[in-house]
């Protein structure tokens, strides 16, 4: 649902009452970042009052930030968002300019295969840490929202868990196994306090690569789980649709890349039977 924002003061800083704006009308904490990043690196290069900015002023703001960035991919992806930023905020402004929208390149998505994923379960000791594979590998959550979640967000009769802390600000329900729910009540009587796991995202991060590291997986990290788990979902024909709001994806076509890694499957499989 797009954010309802109001119209803009008469007077005062527009920068800080859009980003007010933002956050009244709930926006995620991600998203306020965003903007605030993009915005903030807008006005410091132009300079003037963003009510008289021209086409010109953000064009050569965005040949700048090409200039500096040094990840291709990084850069597309980051200026295509950084330019809406901008788009939005100086049309919520009554500015009336359509910016250059530059192209994103198509984001590299990388899953682990589903004998990998058992194995890298199976050579997992530590209670705690098999109860967060397998949560990454069967929820498809996003490593904040699994650090964010607390025990009473766990419904263990219907397998589920609340996800209230998301990217978009809006809650969602994933599920689990039974043999998930046997280890998290395992898990679950020896630790004490609210949170279900009390770990920064580093310590996540570290844990997820030296597990794959185990294995043989160098590099595995929190999110490719999470792209483990679509690509597992579809491939076991779990429709479109439900895969997105498993996933708590505001558009279809960000679930769509998922497709690409199962053709790529397909492709595979014929070219061994074929040739």
């Amino acid at each position: 649902m797009k954010l309802q924002l109001g119209s803009p003061p008469s007077d005062g800083d527009p920068f800080s009452s859009f980003i007010i704006a933002l956050q009244a009308a709930g926006a995620g904490e991600g998203t306020v970042k965003l903007y605030t990043s993009a915005i903030k690196s807008f006005l410091d290069f132009v300079e003037k009052d963003p009510r008289k900015v021209t086409q010109d002023d953000i064009n050569r703001w965005i040949v700048k930030l090409m200039s500096q960035a040094k990840d291709k991919r990084s850069r597309s992806v980051t200026l295509r968002y950084y330019t809406i930023a901008i788009r939005r905020f100086l049309r919520w402004l009554g500015v009336n300019i359509t910016p250059v929208l530059p192209r994103a390149r198509r984001k590299e998505v990388r899953a682990i295969r589903e004998e990998e994923a058992k194995k890298l379960i199976d050579s997992t000791k530590r209670l705690r840490d098999k109860v967060i594979i397998r949560l990454l590998l069967e929820t498809g959550l996003r490593s904040k929202e699994l650090l964010s979640i607390s025990k009473n967000d766990i419904d263990m009769e219907r397998l589920s868990i609340h996800v209230r802390e998301t990217k978009n600000g809006e809650e969602r329900i994933v599920f689990f196994t039974v043999e998930t729910k046997n280890l998290l009540e395992r898990y679950m009587r020896k630790e004490n306090g609210e949170k279900l796991f009390n770990l920064s995202y580093q310590a996540l991060y570290r844990l997820i690569r030296r597990s794959g590291k185990r294995i043989g997986i160098e590099g595995l990290r929190p999110h490719m789980l999470r792209h483990t788990f679509a690509t597992t979902a579809i491939r076991k024909g779990v429709p479109l649709p439900a895969v997105q709001r498993l996933m708590g994806h505001k558009d279809i076509k960000t679930t769509q890349i998922y497709t690409h890694l199962v053709t790529e499957d397909l492709e595979r499989v014929y070219r061994n039977a074929f040739t």
